[in-house]
Formats: structure tokens, sequence, C-alpha cells
């Protein structure tokens, strides 16, 4: 009997380790930014190239992360699609016939007609595995607010993979926001919390260093 309880102690255990290890980030709220104010997050054209047969194309990239915090986060999402749609209406302009950097131009001079904060993704996927940054920026004046980025040797280059990994920022932002609620407003979002994902265990914090600038981390065409 003693022996069967070591046994199944050491398969928890493995369990527990493999489960905190499934993915590692980081994370950083910029000094005096309140995230409590984000109501909306507009998602902006990401800086990402696809380098492999099984990653997703851009648009399909750019339309999982809306579909991600739908799926998670609370606030309300607005997609890079109704960001268009928007401009298109309000200035008679289509932002999808632009170039590029026109294009990304137009969306912060209009942005913040439609969210109170915007988030640009940024793929460096150079290597095997994929790392991937989340920037929220103040739609009002282009400041950053707040820094997400996870690497991890279960997330490979696939559509599956950056949703999921798209799914654990929104979590982590609703995670971070919570650290500046008051103590009982934090204890009832740690228990609705709770009720919703059924107790999992959250993603393992680590700090990345690297001397390499975001531009550089993605693979330009």
């Amino acid at each position: 009997m003693a022996k069967k309880f070591f046994v199944a102690l050491m398969m928890l255990a493995s369990f527990l380790v493999t489960s905190t290890a499934l993915a590692a980030f980081e994370e950083n709220i910029e000094e005096d930014v309140d995230l409590t104010t984000v109501k909306s997050i507009a998602i902006a054209y990401p800086n990402y190239y696809k380098v492999s047969a099984e990653e997703p194309e851009i648009t399909e990239f750019t339309q999982d992360i809306y579909s991600a915090g739908k799926l998670t986060s609370k606030l309300d999402i607005i997609s890079y699609e109704e960001v268009v749609a928007a401009v298109r209406r309000d200035t008679g302009i289509d932002m999808l016939s632009l170039k590029p950097e026109e294009a990304e131009k137009l969306f912060h001079q209009h942005v913040a007609k439609y969210a109170d904060s915007y988030l640009v993704a940024t793929v460096a996927n150079n290597s095997n595995k994929p790392w991937i940054f989340y920037y929220v920026y103040n739609a009002a004046d282009a400041s950053l607010m707040y820094t997400y980025s996870v690497q991890s040797k279960f997330i490979g280059k696939n559509a599956k993979d950056y949703h999921k990994a798209a799914e654990g920022f929104f979590k982590q932002f609703a995670e971070a926001t919570a650290k500046t609620l008051s103590k009982e407003e934090r204890k009832q979002m740690e228990e609705r919390k709770r009720y919703e994902t059924g107790g999992k265990k959250k993603m393992k914090k680590v700090t990345y260093k690297t001397g390499k600038s975001k531009e550089d981390l993605v693979k330009k065409k």
C-alpha cells in the first residue's frame, strides 16, 4: 500500500511540475499606468512574417488573437477588421488598400475613437521555438502600458499554439489588472476565476534577458 501511495505521489508531483512549466512568461506594467482604465482593446496589425508551412497566414494569425480575446477576456475586444471598417466608414479610406506603413499610421490616427487601448503582437520565429511579444498601448497617445512575452518548448510554429499563447496573454493581463484592485475586489475576482477555471495552475513566471530589440527579433521580408 505504501509503495502504491509513493508511486501515485510521484506521478502527481510530475504532473504538477509539467503543468506549471507549460509556458514561461515575462510581464511588465509601465510606471504610473493603471490597467483598470482599460475597458476595450483593439487588435492592431501584428509584426509577424510566416516562415514555415505550418504557420498561419498573417490574416489568420490576426483573427486568432481576436478570437482568443473574445474567448478569455471580459474586456471589449475589437478586431482589426472592425477598425478597418470603422475607418472606411468615417474617412472613406480603405486601409487594406494602403501600404503597411500607411495603414499603420491611419490606424494610430483613428483607433482612439473605437477603443481606449490597442494590442500589437510581435513574433520572433527565426529559431525553432517562437518567442511571442504582446504590447498594449494607450490609444489616446500611443504610450506603452503593458508588455507580455512568452516562449516555451510547448509552443510551436502553428496556429493552435499561437492561439493558446494569445489566450495566455489575455488571462495574464486580467491577473495583472487584478493586482491594482482593492483587497476586496481582488478577492471577488479570484473567487470568480477559481469557479470559471476549476483551479487550474497558472504559468510559471521567469525573466528573459536579451540585448536584442523586438525589431531585431522579427524576421524581415
